[in-house]
């Protein structure tokens, strides 16, 4: 992956360099929310922050319309509409240390970019993710998340009553800021898993397995008003079926020893039959769809295992009861980590 320079790192104690991108196709309605919100945030940080707008092709004006009422804006042409992978090559051309991705049906508490950027003084940290409200500014709708290896198959548990910093498997693609160098690294977000859902799971999974770590920020604050954007490109029937498809893939390229991964090949068609007699069509026809990736899936597993450090057990022994000591923004405090068994 071609990258710009990056930014000389800031000095210790203060907060890394770091931009705003917002993803958006055919949006113009959220924009008018969301772009605002995030010009907001960006000038209550006090330090140059690009909010940047990457369009995936909207067949819609909304170049036009960023570039009449927002000329501050940073808009940006995606090569095609590839989803959220159309920010690979966007955060290879950035500078800054630090590229908050964001969803463009949200707007964000006029603070909320400091409590992400104050952890990236720690070199292990790759990614912090937000809190996120649902549009009703009550229900809490992404928080902590936890990986959960059980009878050969590997799921994600998630809490949301968290109300201190925490680890957390995954960084929410579209809410937490994420270190360009290291998203680099891995090549970003794996297109195995097009065109949405689990993008960001495998991406944080690759992550904590190289030694880093992801961090969840209850102190920052965005409202979401879930699936604006890809309802318009799919039906739910659809999308569920894409997300059963890639829980599949996340299991066959990531999770578990090689003697988990022959027994989860072994359980996978008595899967697909238990579901398909129950009725449950989503998950057997996902199940289903996952056939045409496998063979990806299993060299990508391969390719990758060398670079990893930590066995599934002991990132999730760390994610359950590893502590942070917060700090102030800008003051990042070493880390208190709880000794492996």
């Amino acid at each position: 992956m071609t990258s710009a320079p990056s930014s000389p790192p800031s000095p210790a104690g203060s907060l890394p360099s770091c931009c705003l991108m917002i993803l958006n196709y055919n949006g113009q309605e959220l924009l008018e929310e969301s772009v605002p919100s995030a010009l907001a945030a960006a000038k209550a940080l006090g330090v140059p922050c690009p909010v940047v707008v990457v369009d995936n092709q909207s067949t819609e004006a909304d170049l036009e319309y960023l570039q009449q009422d927002f000329p501050e804006v940073e808009a940006v042409l995606a090569e095609r509409n590839d989803y959220l992978f159309s920010l690979n090559a966007e955060v290879a051309k950035r500078s800054e240390e630090v590229v908050v991705i964001l969803n463009n049906d949200m707007t964000f508490d006029e603070d909320f970019i400091a409590p992400l950027l104050k952890y990236f003084d720690r070199p292990e940290v790759f990614a912090v993710t937000a809190r996120v409200f649902d549009w009703d500014r009550e229900t809490v709708i992404t928080a902590r998340s936890r990986l959960v290896l059980k009878n050969l198959w590997s799921s994600l548990h998630r809490t949301f009553d968290d109300p201190k910093p925490c680890y957390t498997f995954y960084a929410a693609g579209g809410a937490a800021a994420f270190r360009r160098s290291m998203f680099l690294d891995l090549e970003g977000f794996d297109p195995l898993f097009r065109p949405a859902y689990y993008e960001e799971v495998d991406l944080s999974y690759r992550a904590w397995k190289r030694g880093w770590k992801v961090i969840y920020e209850p102190a920052s604050v965005m409202i979401h008003r879930r699936a604006a954007t890809l309802s318009k490109q799919g039906s739910k029937d659809r999308w569920a079926k894409i997300i059963s498809r890639n829980q599949v893939l996340f299991n066959l390229k990531d999770t578990g020893s090689f003697a988990q991964l022959l027994g989860f090949l072994f359980l996978l068609p008595v899967r697909w039959l238990r579901a398909f007699l129950s009725g449950n069509r989503a998950t057997a026809d996902g199940i289903f769809m996952s056939l045409a990736r496998l063979p990806q899936a299993l060299i990508k597993r391969f390719r990758g295992r060398s670079q990893y450090v930590v066995s599934d057990l002991e990132l999730i022994h760390e994610i359950e009861h590893g502590q942070i000591e917060t700090s102030a923004p800008g003051q990042g405090a070493p880390e208190q980590r709880a000794v492996s068994p």
